[in-house]
């Protein structure tokens, strides 16, 4: 059952569970060391010794495991894990779903003069492209594992594969940049700390938001948070 408590009108829910939080602080580390060390590659591949190529592909190497470590563990939970980890929540699924889906989109495109709807768990808008970005970031760990056991060199730097991979390398990229160009977007004009959230757990509602939340997930029996999950936030007056 997800912590919920009331205090001068703001409603804290422990939404994302600890396990989740560090693989999500996992996956972006890892992924911004990678980014950092295939940049290199992509800019001065040609021009590096054996010797520098070496110092920097053993890092890559070994960082690129890491993150595929991350990667399996966090599609594991899509199916097993938490309501709020699960492929259930990204999806717009449900017709309460769909509705904040449009919403959301909405509120991207007029440049967040609309309201956005709140969310207990993943941005709707945003949960589809999660999806996307799983599948992405699994195809480039799978061709990087496959140009590992290449031979170095010519062979492996004029590979088709290679190609394929560093167009997957800008698309993490792309999703990077629109991910924390997003997050900046709703703390400046929306609520929910949702930054501060994915290192303690708990995201902020209104009063107002909260009962909304509540009833859409009672009212029309959404499947991604199963009865029980969401406590009445009580009042805490001290």
């Amino acid at each position: 059952m997800a912590n919920a408590t009331c205090n001068k009108g703001v409603v804290s829910v422990k939404i994302w569970d600890p396990f989740l939080r560090v693989l999500h602080w996992w996956l972006a580390i890892t992924l911004m060391a990678q980014f950092a060390t295939g940049t290199i590659f992509f800019v001065w591949g040609d021009e590096l010794s054996n010797a520098m190529m070496f110092g920097v592909n053993v890092p890559h190497f070994y960082i690129g495991y890491a993150f595929a470590t991350a990667l399996a563990l966090r599609i594991v939970l899509l199916f097993v894990g938490p309501q709020t980890s699960r492929w259930r929540d990204l999806l717009p699924l449900t017709p309460n779903q769909r509705r904040d889906w449009q919403k959301t989109f909405l509120y991207y495109i007029t440049l967040f003069r609309r309201p956005c709807p709140p969310s207990l768990g993943h941005n709707a808008f945003a949960g589809p492209a999660y999806i996307i970005f799983f599948l992405i970031a699994a195809a480039q760990v799978a061709i990087g594992i496959f140009l590992s056991f290449m031979p170095g060199g010519t062979t492996q730097m004029n590979s088709p594969w290679m190609t394929v991979h560093e167009y997957l390398f800008f698309a993490l990229i792309a999703f990077v940049v629109v991910h924390l160009a997003a997050v900046v977007a709703r703390e400046i004009n929306g609520r929910n700390n949702i930054a501060s959230a994915m290192i303690h757990g708990y995201k902020e509602f209104t009063e107002a938001e909260y009962k909304e939340l509540i009833l859409n997930h009672d009212e029309n029996n959404n499947p991604s948070f199963t009865a029980g999950d969401i406590s009445h936030a009580h009042t805490d007056n001290g």
